[in-house]
């Protein structure tokens, strides 16, 4: 789905939107400016926003992930209009770590025994101290995720989630970031370790804690609605 939005050349809110169904992917989620001539009056903006409707979106964890980085990713893709699995090792229910201590109970929509990554167009990886460390060692878990690193589907991992890219032994020369503990693990597996809030590497996104959640969860969106990045 598209949102249209026609705007006054001086003003950056729409007075008039509408919908249509597209069949095409745009290249992002940001907003398209196109400036037309409008009935010969005024020149005019058209705000093409793609959204994520026809993608599928994958949250890999374990017990004890960070329970922001879950629920601020979900809500953001959600409201972008994506379809989003909460998938685990684990069935039923799954504690988050909230801060200092325990936090809200999750319900698990499918186990991970019961997906493939075909299932998915993107993925994406909480931290948690917890919760990577258990995924980390879990083989079927490093497989889902290394399948999307070598089909190209975008990946959003924030804080101690950049954990499960090493276990794949995929990610030689990208670059990215992560919580500070992970810099010297990410360099040794062959990563270029920036010091950023967010940094976007051919689909793959990253950031270092739930403070950079807001330009984490822009880059994400628009990642995911790009698709399926060229091999790296």
């Amino acid at each position: 789905m598209a949102y249209f939005g026609l705007v006054d050349s001086s003003s950056t809110r729409p007075k008039h939107c509408f919908l249509f169904k597209s069949s095409k992917t745009f290249l992002s989620s940001s907003c398209i400016y196109i400036r037309i001539n409008f009935c010969n009056l005024k020149l005019i903006n058209l705000y093409i926003m793609a959204t994520l409707s026809n993608r599928k979106v994958a949250i890999l964890t374990e017990e004890g992930f960070e329970q922001i980085e879950l629920t601020s990713p979900k809500a953001a893709l959600e409201a972008e209009g994506a379809s989003v699995d909460i998938v685990s090792p684990q069935r039923g229910k799954i504690k988050a770590w909230d801060k200092t201590n325990w936090g809200i109970e999750v319900k698990v929509d499918r186990e991970l025994s019961d997906v493939s990554p075909d299932d998915y167009d993107a993925l994406v990886l909480p931290g948690g101290v917890l919760n990577p460390d258990k995924l980390r060692q879990n083989f079927e878990a490093v497989a889902f995720v290394a399948a999307f690193l070598e089909e190209g589907k975008p990946i959003a991992a924030i804080c101690h989630g950049p954990q499960m890219l090493i276990e794949t032994d995929m990610i030689y020369g990208r670059r990215l970031t992560s919580y500070p503990s992970l810099k010297t693990d990410l360099k040794n597996a062959g990563a270029d370790w920036i010091d950023e809030e967010v940094v976007v590497d051919n689909g793959l996104v990253t950031s270092r804690r739930p403070a950079d959640l807001g330009a984490f969860n822009k880059k994400m969106i628009e990642e995911f609605a790009e698709g399926i990045h060229e091999e790296y």
